[in-house]
């Protein structure tokens, strides 16, 4: 994939400038992040705003039933900007927002189209009861969100391949809990969040989409410049749906993704986080496998 080796050589690029050994007094961020949002605070922090963007592309699809995977003519590019902001409003409580701008490139034999809109709202509440190298207890924390269904849902979409389609169309409500611990250098990280879709009506029918649930586990190095190396791998899946009360078999999807992250403190108060991404196969079940590469700036404020 030809897009792949760019994000991996740009990558690389952009890893050797920022490891290069030199005094930073800003801490790196903190691993859950990478599962949730690019902007959680460390604690020493009361607010940060940043801006994201996001490189993907598709580049096989996984069947509804079966291990395997196999390649199609049909190809996604993916470019999205995205916004997103947290507030410390208690000493051990944040809350933090995150809005995509997607623009979808897709083509078919059939043709191609190519689409801009917003996609949907996420918001995300986070509590550390325990905070991670604290104490010998690991980091406990407890997540609680919300996604708002700002984007197009797929009754929505005007285009012929449906490029404009970037939302699930309703109301998800979700919590979970993450546990991290740091050994020295060494950070530790699981993450694990499940969602509930309220009932909505599509072309005239009640629709309830499964329940949705969230796996992620992290290992990070922090160097002494307080640079981050991470690797991740994240596990999700939504469960079939349901028409008009009757159970609608093959709508549900699985997909695993492995990444590799750098995250590096600028200034004392400004953090570039990079990424590149693929899905895992044959770890997934109905829907496009994908790969691709972020970058996003943070500043901060004590």
């Amino acid at each position: 994939m030809r897009l792949a080796t760019r994000c991996t050589a740009w990558f690389v690029a952009v890893f050797a400038v920022v490891a290069v050994e030199r005094t930073a007094n800003a801490q790196a961020c903190c691993v859950g992040a990478s599962g949730l949002t690019p902007g959680w605070l460390t604690n020493h922090e009361r607010a940060l705003v940043g801006a994201q963007l996001r490189l993907s592309e598709t580049w096989t699809t996984y069947p509804v039933e079966g291990p395997f995977y196999g390649r199609t003519r049909e190809r996604d590019t993916r470019i999205e900007p995205s916004l997103f902001a947290t507030y410390r409003v208690l000493p051990r409580a944040q809350i933090s927002a995150f809005m995509p701008l997607e623009t979808i490139r897709r083509r078919s034999p059939g043709g191609t189209d190519t689409r801009t809109s917003f996609g949907d709202l996420t918001v995300v509440g986070r509590y550390d009861f325990v905070r991670a190298g604290e104490s010998w207890i690991p980091g406990i924390a407890v997540l609680v969100g919300t996604q708002a269904p700002t984007g197009r849902s797929s009754d929505e979409g005007t285009s012929n391949l449906a490029a404009d389609v970037n939302g699930i169309g309703t109301w998800e409500i979700n919590g979970g809990a993450s546990v991290e611990q740091t050994f020295g250098h060494l950070v530790l990280h699981v993450t694990v969040l499940t969602g509930y879709r309220l009932p909505n009506k599509v072309l005239g029918e009640d629709q309830h989409l499964g329940w949705r649930a969230l796996y992620l586990g992290a290992v990070g190095w922090v160097f002494n410049n307080d640079v981050m190396l991470m690797g991740t791998l994240t596990h999700a899946s939504d469960g079939d749906a349901t028409l008009d009360g009757r159970d609608a078999p093959g709508t549900g999807f699985r997909s695993t993704q492995a990444a590799m992250l750098v995250v590096t403190p600028l200034t004392d108060n400004l953090r570039l986080r990079t990424s590149v991404f693929t899905d895992v196969p044959p770890l997934g079940v109905n829907r496009p496998a994908l790969g691709g590469t972020s970058i996003s700036l943070a500043k901060t404020w004590f």
